[in-house]
């Protein structure tokens, strides 16, 4: 239980990182090679809750399950608006990082 929460605290400052760049720098943030991983940082998390759900708790797997939805439209919408799309990834990272903890 110990290296499972230790990897939970890893999660977590990997999505403040991430988040503190998309937000606090806006000019590395909208390189598309660290836009794109973390992109694929926060499909990554949604697959991870998805998977690590228990079937038990139907509302949390239709939570992580519909939270690739932000995730999609944020990452196909970097081109047009960054401002929408970084706050649609950011909202992403946010609710699969809660469902991993609510496991």
């Amino acid at each position: 239980m110990k290296d499972l929460s230790t990897l939970m605290y890893v999660f977590l400052g990997v999505d403040i990182f991430s988040i503190a760049v998309l937000f606090l720098m806006k000019k590395v943030g909208s390189n598309k090679i660290v836009y794109n991983a973390i992109g694929v940082y926060m499909f990554v998390l949604c697959i991870l809750a998805l998977t690590d759900v228990p079937t038990s708790n139907i509302v949390l797997k239709i939570i992580a399950g519909a939270s690739f939805i932000p995730g999609v439209i944020g990452s196909m919408i970097r081109e047009k608006d960054f401002e929408k799309g970084r706050i649609l990834i950011a909202i992403t990272i946010v609710i699969a990082t809660g469902c991993l903890f609510m496991i």
